[in-house]
């Protein structure tokens, strides 16, 4: 019992993010993306590139790219508008410390998984109130990169999930009065992933995340996806230019695929350097949401997701400014980076 609360206060101590879930759900798929303002501009495609903190995450094969200890702490803000949902969270996206220990590079890393809010204040079909529901998934893991040559090395890691979820509403059974009740559901999962770099300007890499499956006494479900990644990533001579592309293979509610492609163009001229970034990536689902008493699948179409941003870096900081945009959601995001 004592484990169970001390890993949950650990969980929620790395950052917690409430969002919404409603009430009658059995389920619902949040849109998750890698963390980081750097891999957000670049419309996600990360797996190959994997060169900063975020890496611990996204690939942690490339946490020997780092040459020195490293702290990232990541704002991020989720928006989220479709049918029957509207969200509007903001707070720590992503905190995490590397120690490169050559060839070996270990990370410990927090993050806030997804936000999403569905408030749906009105009267069911029955004549009940529908209640609030909130739902905090944050996660928190320990992954470690292992340089096998100068071209090859692979990563892995393991992570604790937690749930949090609270139902708010008005029950008038009898007299209306308004209720309130919370609970938690945990979950464990791993880290796998491979980085090759074939030249001095194409690399590989590949990495494997196990998603969580939260459920609750009220019936609903929460699911975060298994996630399989293949991309690669070229790099001009000089380093000015990067273009990277990755393949993500979802498993959750429905298999899906999903691809990403995006680009990097750094000022080295300029002294703090300047990075600007695109990216594209398309959903073919964007979240997926069940619903019980015989209720169809509901699901959103496909969104075409455009990201933009910039990063400038000093001798020993880092800041990066990103945005995602689709025709529902929106997501921004404000990383620092201190190496020392």
């Amino acid at each position: 019992m004592w484990n169970r609360r001390l890993l949950v206060l650990a969980l929620l101590a790395v950052g917690l993010l409430v969002c919404p879930l409603i009430h009658g759900q059995t389920a619902i798929e949040p849109p998750v993306t890698n963390p980081g303002a750097r891999s957000l501009g670049l419309g996600g495609a990360f797996v190959a590139v994997a060169d900063d903190a975020t890496a611990a995450w996204a690939n942690p094969s490339g946490l020997v790219q780092l040459l020195r200890p490293e702290i990232s702490v990541e704002g991020r803000s989720w928006s989220d508008d479709r049918e029957g949902a509207a969200s509007n969270e903001s707070g720590v996206g992503f905190l995490s410390f590397v120690l490169p220990l050559r060839p070996v590079s270990l990370a410990v890393y927090g993050q806030t998984m997804a936000s999403l809010d569905f408030a749906d204040n009105s009267w069911r079909y029955d004549g009940e109130f529908n209640p609030i529901t909130t739902l905090a998934i944050v996660n928190a893991g320990l992954s470690a990169g292992v340089s096998v040559s100068e071209k090859l090395s692979f990563g892995f890691g393991v992570v604790a999930f937690a749930g949090i979820s609270t139902v708010v509403g008005i029950d008038t059974s009898v007299d209306p009065f308004a209720y309130s009740s919370d609970e938690t559901s945990t979950d464990t999962g791993v880290l796998a992933g491979g980085l090759w770099s074939v030249s001095d300007a194409w690399a590989i890499g590949a990495s494997y995340r196990s998603g969580a499956d939260f459920r609750f006494d009220n019936g609903s479900r929460a699911t975060l996806p298994d996630i399989l990644a293949v991309g690669a990533r070229w790099r001009s001579t000089g380093g000015n230019g990067t273009v990277a592309c990755e393949i993500e293979r979802l498993d959750g509610l429905e298999k899906r695929t999903r691809l990403h492609v995006g680009g990097e163009w750094v000022v080295l001229s300029t002294k703090p350097l300047i990075g600007l970034r695109a990216g594209l990536w398309h959903d073919p689902k964007g979240g997926i949401v069940g619903f019980d008493q015989g209720y169809a699948l509901l699901e959103d179409e496909g969104l075409v997701h455009v990201s933009a941003g910039i990063g400038i870096a000093f001798k020993k900081f880092q800041i990066d400014v990103g945005a995602d945009f689709s025709d529902r959601t929106t997501i921004s995001s404000i990383s620092g980076i201190f190496t020392f």
